[in-house]
C-alpha cells in the first residue's frame, strides 16, 4: 500500500484530522467539563465518521472495477 502524499486520498485525509480534532476536544471537555466543547468533539467525531465512510466507499468501488467478472459472450 503506498502511503505516499500523492496516494493518500482527501477522505481519508479528512477523516484523519477530523477524528484528531475530535479527540483533542474530546479530552478538553472532560478537563473542562464546558458541554459546548464536548458538543464540539461529537461534531468532529461524526465528520470523521462520514468522511471515513465516505472513503470505504471510493475503495469497494475501485476493487469492484478491479475485480469484475469477464462479460459472457454474446450469443449473436
Amino acid at each position: 500500500m503506498d502511503l505516499s502524499p500523492q496516494a493518500r486520498p482527501p477522505a481519508f485525509v479528512a477523516s484523519v484530522v477530523a477524528g484528531a480534532f475530535a479527540l483533542v476536544f474530546l479530552a478538553l471537555g472532560a478537563i473542562t467539563g464546558n458541554h459546548i466543547i464536548f458538543g464540539i468533539s461529537i461534531t468532529a467525531a461524526v465528520v470523521s465518521l462520514l468522511s471515513a465512510l465516505t472513503w470505504r466507499s471510493q475503495l469497494v468501488a475501485q476493487w469492484r472495477t478491479d475485480h469484475r467478472p469477464p462479460r459472457p459472450p454474446s450469443p449473436w
